[in-house]
């Protein structure tokens, strides 16, 4: 055989199987292009264009470029398979005819290489052009340089290139070891192998309602945000083993279920439909239960990501109240005085003046903060060596303040005895009328003479773990037992003084106001008793922490809606290589019946039920999953001080409506595929 034939027939079976291969190739196309891109936003010139937060984007575009290639290694081998598998009859008949294994290979091969090396200069030529306009559309979202040249990035176009060659190496080893394992009349009769009913194995149903049951409990159940993100990774493999269980052994249930419905089996419309189901129904509930794994995974992100971005602002203000933000640890609890904090405040308005402005909307509070324990009996437990292995859901912040500092607060000063309290509770609650605080065999017991619901500073909502604040007459009097147990090792508890407010100026002059302060407050010291001064301070800018956190939140959503092109892309795939088997499966089927006497639209109305039978199944469950999946998203989210509730409802519930919006369109298009091929066999309009 001539050498130059192989290409001839290998360009000839692309040209025939194109409905296989477009398809694959475009998808192709869209994944290497959105490689090169992520990879060209790692890079060291884009890291220049944004002036802070660089590092927090680059480190999560990297991140990012790294799923796409693993989603692109698992989604192109599953391609490969398909197409593969299609042609098996083609392979053997090539085989038959006389045509040798090594021959086959050679026209795999070339099948191989000429798809690739379209889709790699297509990809690369759609992810050069479209990178400037992602590099822009960062850039602005992240407030950075623009910068209107023009970049090809060398490093991420050899990645590019090195990273897909080796992914269609192995595709290609892959698919000339399954070629060569078969015999020639193995591949002719592939198209007629899993023709047996199959038959539902009630324990592997069972087992994924179990299974998914005991992952929504999880979800549902779990409060504290350090747990949630704990089991979260847990609770997701659950859901995926248990999806695929009852896809595939359930919808063989169903459709039995079916046919033992006389009333709803024995029309039309019905009986073709459901008996050329339940002969796939295993092999195919694997590629809904994809579908719907793949469509929850786009909900998370769009929901997630986008609620991220778009709360972004209040997030930053319940992390920094204030454009200027201070944080004073003291050393010893008699340092906690109006005197010192009063250095503070003198030397920040003299500084202040001397850049033209003041202290404006100030605000903060003189607290002494523990960590500890609540338990069943309603006791706060500062310190206990027996508390080994308490569940996160149990921990509590416990802050100390004065009556003084809550009435500067509120407004109200609390009338209380020394041995009273006013019980404060922050996203958590507390039963019981009494407050003990407890370390080692000391304790110190407290009535409760109230207990509200109540957030004592402004950036509370940006701690992680629940907080009880105590409001007493005398705080200090409260641990000075407890110093002693430290030994001094060990900070069982701080001494804070909170302190924020505007100055009025702009972002780059804030910077540069926290920057100067800082220096200018780091030689401060004391007088009176506590001469030791200040332990250490943290003095920062809302302006320096909004550029980290906007440009992780933004690089987060920018990489959600990417992935979620890449996700949306392999579903639509998997939808459309569904339709194109069931289509050639099922047109013999509706060939015959139409020679007994179907007529067109009796068939057209049993492909229509056969479709929307299962098709919706994946929908279903992804919306199932992520009502779910709402609570434990929610708590993780808290993570990035985003508590806005109502904000996370409209970006989840927006999102299920335009996958839905999505899905049924695809479902329109990829029908349409299903019905040219089983009219064209049926050589009858439909």
């Amino acid at each position: 055989m001539k050498t130059a034939y192989y290409p001839h027939l290998a360009c000839d079976g692309i040209r025939k199987n194109k409905r296989m291969f477009i398809p694959c190739m475009i998808t192709t196309v869209c994944m290497i292009s959105i490689y090169y891109i992520l990879c060209f936003l790692s890079s060291v010139r884009v890291s220049r264009l944004i002036p802070r937060g660089a590092a927090t984007a680059g480190a999560i575009f990297s991140l990012g470029s790294i799923v796409v290639l693993l989603f692109s290694l698992i989604f192109l081998f599953y391609t490969n398979s398909f197409i593969t598998r299609s042609r098996a009859r083609e392979f053997g008949l090539y085989n038959v005819l006389g045509m040798s294994k090594r021959n086959l290979v050679r026209i795999i091969t070339l099948e191989n290489l000429i798809t690739f090396l379209i889709s790699l200069a297509l990809g690369l030529t759609v992810g050069i052009s479209l990178s400037k306009l992602a590099e822009l559309v960062l850039v602005n979202m992240l407030s950075g340089n623009i910068d209107l040249g023009i970049h090809v990035d060398g490093r991420a176009l050899m990645r590019t290139v090195l990273s897909y060659s080796v992914i269609f190496a192995l595709i290609m080893l892959v698919c000339v070891i399954r070629v060569y394992r078969k015999s020639a009349s193995e591949l002719l009769k592939s198209e007629n192998v899993g023709e047996k009913p199959p038959r539902a194995n009630p324990l592997f149903g069972l087992a994924g309602i179990i299974i998914l049951a005991a992952a929504y409990r999880i979800a549902v159940s779990i409060t504290n945000p350090v747990s949630t993100l704990l089991w979260f990774f847990a609770a997701v493999l659950m859901v995926i083993v248990a999806t695929y269980l009852i896809m595939i052994s359930g919808s063989v249930l169903l459709c039995r279920l079916l046919q033992k419905n006389k009333r709803y089996y024995y029309k039309a419309k019905h009986f073709v439909s459901v008996s050329s189901m339940v002969y796939r129904m295993k092999r195919n509930g694997a590629g809904l239960a994809s579908i719907c794994i793949i469509g929850t995974m786009v909900l998370v992100m769009l929901s997630s990501s986008a609620c991220l971005w778009i709360g972004s602002d209040r997030s930053i203000r319940a992390r920094c109240p204030g454009e200027i933000n201070l944080d004073v640890h003291f050393s010893d609890p008699a340092q906690l005085s109006e005197e010192n904090i009063s250095v503070f405040r003198s030397a920040i308005k003299d500084f202040a003046a001397g850049r033209g402005t003041e202290p404006k909307n100030e605000g903060g509070l003189l607290y002494i903060g523990l960590t500890g324990l609540q338990q069943d009996s309603g006791l706060i437990c500062g310190y206990d060596d027996t508390s080994a292995g308490v569940s996160f859901d149990d921990l509590r912040n416990i802050l100390l303040i004065s009556r003084e500092e809550y009435a500067a607060i509120s407004g109200e000063y609390p009338e209380l005895e020394d041995d009273e309290t006013l019980l404060l509770v922050d996203r958590c609650r507390f039963e019981g009328d009494k407050f003990t605080l407890l370390m080692g065999d000391v304790s110190h017991d407290y009535r409760i003479k109230e207990t509200r619901t109540e957030a004592v500073l402004r950036d509370s909502s940006a701690q992680l773990i629940p907080t009880v604040t105590a409001v007493l007459s005398d705080p200090a009097a409260a641990i000075e037992d407890f110093d002693a147990l430290t030994d001094g090792s060990v900070d069982r508890f701080s001494m804070e003084w909170k302190y924020y407010f505007d100055t009025g100026l702009s972002d780059e002059e804030n910077s540069a106001f926290a920057r100067d302060l800082e220096t200018a407050l780091g030689s401060l010291g004391f007088g009176g008793d506590a001469g030791s001064g200040y332990h250490y301070f943290f003095l920062d800018s809302r302006a320096e922490e909004s550029a980290d956190f906007y440009a992780s939140n933004g690089s987060l959503f920018f990489i959600g809606v990417l992935l979620s092109l890449v996700f949306l892309l392999a579903a639509v795939l998997i939808i459309y290589y569904k339709q194109l088997s069931e289509g050639y499966e099922d047109s013999k089927r509706f060939a015959i019946m139409q020679n007994v006497g179907m007529t067109g639209a009796e068939i057209r109305s049993s492909i229509n039920s056969q479709l929307l039978t299962v098709f919706f199944l994946p929908l279903f469950f992804a919306g199932l999953h992520l009502t779910f999946a709402f609570p434990m998203i929610r708590r993780i989210l808290t993570f990035f001080a985003l508590y806005d509730l109502r904000l996370f409802i409209i970006t989840t519930v927006v999102s299920f409506a335009a996958f839905a919006v999505f899905y049924m369109a695809v479902y329109k298009l990829t029908s349409n595929a299903y019905y040219r091929i089983v009219k064209g066999a049926s050589k009858q309009r439909i």
